[in-house]
This record gives C-alpha cells, sequence and structure tokens, in this order.
C-alpha cells in the first residue's frame, strides 16, 4: 500500500486541538455502517471477516491479493507465547556480537542508517526489563489463544488442514541459553502458557532428525503453525466475501473526511465512500494515517526466508534455533526457513544472502538435510519504538480505527486484533484495556 504524502489534506484532517479528545459520530447499527478496511493481511482480513460477521458492510482494498505481504512469507508461528517484546537488555547486550558476526540473527544496511536513525533511538529507549513487563501485561491478551481462534476460523472456512496444534519446538546448543530461557519461560507461565522442558532423549523422540549439538529444548505448547500463512489469509478472505464482504485490488492515493464525518478512499480505480476506515496495512500504514494528519513513528524490520523443497529429512515440528533466531517449519511447499531481522527501511533492494544464511545454518540442525533452495522472500515487519501495535481509535480522526504494527506477531494477534476492532465500531468499551496501544502514546 503507497501514500501520496503530497495530496492536499482538508481543513477538517488537520487534527482536534490539544488536550482534547475526538469524537466520531454516533455509531449506526451495524447493517447500516460501511467500513473500508485498507490491508488484506493477515490482521486486515480478520478485522474484515470479524466485522462481516457482526453485519457490517465491509470493503477491504489494498494494491495486492490478500496475503501477499509480510503475510505470506512468515514462519507460521501461532504464538500464544510470544507477549514479550524480543527487544530488550539481553539483546541490546548482543547487539555488538550480532553486527559483527556475518551469520548472526540482527543486521543493518549501514547505507540506510541515517534513515531509520531517529526510529532506532527511539527503540533503544524502550530497551529494558521494566518495559517488557508492561508490554507484556497488554501483549498477552492478543496472543494467547490463538491456535484455538486459527482452527476455528480454519475449520469455518473448509480448510481445517491449514491448522496444526502440535507444539512448538525451541532447540538450544548451549546449556546457558536453555536456563536464560526456562527463567524466562517461567515468567510467561503466570500468564497462563503452557511449557515443557526436554532432555536430549526427549528431543530425539520428538525430532528424530535433530542434530547432536541440541541437547536442551522447550515443546511450547497450546499455540500451533499453520502450514501455509499466505493460502490461510486467502481462504478466510475467500470466506469473508462468501458472507457478503467485498474485496478491492488497488492501490490507495488519498484519504480525505468531509464535515459529516463521511470518508473517501481515493484508488487509482475510483472512490471508496465509508462511514469508518479500519487502517491494517502493515508497514505501510503510518503512511496512509499521515494523510489525514496522524503521524506514527513505524519504522520497519526485514525478515526473510528461504524454501528448501525437497530437504530429505522429516521434521516433524516447526523448531526454533534460538540463538540464532529462525525457524524450520515444515510447510506445504517445503520446508520454510525463516526469522533474523535486518534494519534497512522500506526502499532498499532485499539482500538474500540473510536467506542463504539460514540454509547454511540448518544442517547444524538437521545434518544431512538437503540445501537447495527453491525459492527466496523478504518480507516487512511493521514495528513501532516500543514493540507493540498502534490499536484503536485514532488520537485525532474519529471513526478512524488503527490496527497495524505487530512487528513479528501479525499472525497471532490477528483475531484478537479482529474483535476489539469490531467491538469498537459497535461503540462497544472493549474487555481488554488497549490504551496502552493508543497512537499517542509517543
Amino acid at each position: 500500500m503507497s501514500a501520496n504524502n503530497s495530496q492536499a489534506q482538508p481543513k477538517e484532517n488537520q487534527g482536534v486541538p490539544q488536550g482534547e479528545t475526538p469524537q466520531a459520530p454516533m455509531p449506526k447499527a451495524p447493517g447500516e455502517t460501511e467500513v473500508c478496511v485498507i490491508g488484506a493481511g493477515i490482521v486486515g482480513v480478520n478485522c474484515a471477516l470479524e466485522l462481516v460477521k457482526q453485519g457490517f458492510k465491509v470493503t477491504v482494498v489494498d494494491r495486492a491479493e490478500p496475503g501477499e505481504g509480510c503475510s505470506f512469507g512468515n514462519a507460521g508461528i501461532l504464538a500464544d507465547w510470544s507477549f514479550v517484546p524480543a527487544f530488550g537488555p539481553e539483546v541490546l547486550k548482543n547487539v555488538p556480537k550480532y553486527l559483527i558476526d556475518p551469520k548472526g540473527p540482527l543486521t543493518i544496511r549501514w547505507t540506510r542508517l541515517p534513515h531509520i536513525l531517529p526510529w532506532l533511538f527511539r527503540m533503544l529507549g524502550h530497551a529494558s526489563t521494566a518495559h517488557q513487563r508492561r508490554a507484556a501485561e497488554a501483549m498477552n491478551h492478543l496472543t494467547i489463544g490463538a491456535g484455538g481462534s486459527y482452527a476455528k476460523l480454519a475449520a469455518e472456512a473448509g480448510a481445517p488442514e491449514l491448522v496444526r496444534q502440535d507444539p512448538v519446538l525451541q532447540v538450544y546448543d548451549k546449556e546457558s541459553d536453555f536456563a536464560k530461557s526456562e527463567a524466562d519461560l517461567a515468567y510467561r507461565a503466570g500468564f497462563g502458557i503452557s511449557y515443557e522442558a526436554l532432555d536430549r532423549k526427549a528431543l530425539s523422540d520428538l525430532e528424530p532428525a535433530l542434530g547432536p549439538d541440541f541437547k536442551w529444548g522447550h515443546a511450547l505448547i497450546g499455540g500451533g503453525t499453520t502450514v501455509n500463512p499466505g493460502r490461510l489469509t486467502k481462504v478466510l478472505a475467500e470466506e469473508m466475501q462468501r458472507r457478503g464482504g467485498k474485496l478491492l485490488q488497488a492501490e490507495v492515493r488519498g484519504l480525505a473526511r468531509d464535515d459529516g464525518g463521511r470518508f473517501s478512499v481515493t484508488t487509482e480505480t475510483g472512490v471508496i465512500a465509508c462511514d469508518r476506515i479500519v487502517l491494517a496495512a502493515g508497514a505501510f500504514s503510518h503512511k496512509l494515517s499521515a494523510m489525514l494528519g496522524e503521524h506514527v513513528p513505524q519504522g520497519t524490520e526485514r525478515g526473510y526466508h528461504a524454501i528448501l523443497a525437497d530437504p530429505g529429512v522429516e521434521v516433524r515440528h516447526a523448531v526454533g534455533w534460538k540463538s540464532r533466531a529462525f525457524y524450520a517449519s515444515p510447510m506445504e511447499m517445503g520446508l520454510r526457513l525463516a526469522g533474523t531481522v535486518e534494519l534497512a527501511g522500506l526502499e532498499a533492494a532485499p539482500d538474500y544472502a540473510r536467506a542463504k544464511i539460514m540454509a547454511g545454518l540448518v544442517p547444524t540442525m538437521f545434518p544431512g538435510i538437503n540445501t537447495a533452495i527453491k525459492s527466496e522472500w523478504m518480507g516487512f515487519r511493521p514495528t513501532l519504538p516500543d514493540s507493540m501495535p498502534v490499536l484503536g481509535p485514532s488520537a485525532k480522526v474519529p471513526g478512524l480505527i488503527h490496527a497495524f504494527g505487530h512487528q513479528h506477531v501479525g499472525l497471532t494477534c490477528g483475531p484478537a486484533t479482529a474483535r476489539i476492532v469490531a467491538g469498537l465500531l459497535k461503540g462497544e468499551t472493549p474487555n481488554t484495556d488497549i490504551s496502552a496501544f493508543r497512537p499517542d502514546r509517543f
């Protein structure tokens, strides 16, 4: 989704006086309310499907087909347990080591550093244990229960085979890494997640092909995986259309709100008029919100994957190598190696050496594996400086609902985000406190 920031903005889109909270027009009944969901990734499609179920008139618009952005290429993990920001003091301490290791889990495109530096400095300000704890209190409401939610959604859409609720394995080649994760998972268990520590025998029983270096592990229980996140998004989009929703493939080039509170969404094929907008355009959302005068400090992390179409070994579960920050996930199209982080902004060309690094490391996990790469991919993870999404009403534009910036857990957070968005559009107060996700928190 791209934005045209040169478009003149109507006077009414310039925000409200400092200290005042904008009020949306009184909500109409769902059947009388036209909603435009901008973004056909997994978050936008979840929102659209839930809104259609609740009786709203829904149009989804995106320049790409459903599930063709970051929703296409992720590791497929329904990570109930992933509610603590990964970026904290432990990662901060290891950043220099990561950056000098060409095979490390983090890299920075130095030519793009001047462009990403302001956002990066803001992110550094949130690299504390205290912030991780505050974020966990808010984020667990979006992640826990994702596996069950997707199993139900996929079954309703006629594709139950897309979701597996098997344990996800996290493995370690150093006992010190296992000990750190053991303490971290014990903290997360306080929120209700389940896990089991695994010794070498237990690991071998679950994954006979796993290499001998991995003597320690955890089984993460209660979440699950999807065997094709892109197809899952498409299937849910088709279900949304079967229930009466509309899908338009077009580029959004302008947004405006008139004095009566109606929105105009301008695309290359025409104008969509609507009562409410749900902004769920992933890494491009901040450019679109700026069209309506609301500036959100969203950046991006790049993730990569490589597909091994014929790995030659059996991988039974999604297996994550903790210290290398990537997963080997068995999927419909082969074994997907997905993960790592590159900071390079939105404009730079992909560096597929990042995908090849994972292919070079995976024989340590699974000796004898065929590392021939069938395809490579890069996607943008939408990331706010505090590693939490923007979710809820706009701070400046009445009738605009934000649902973006889920960083590494957009797939996981999709169903819970959709339920919150639908409740807000019905005029309900969320059961969960979403104040931590306010767009004006920075």
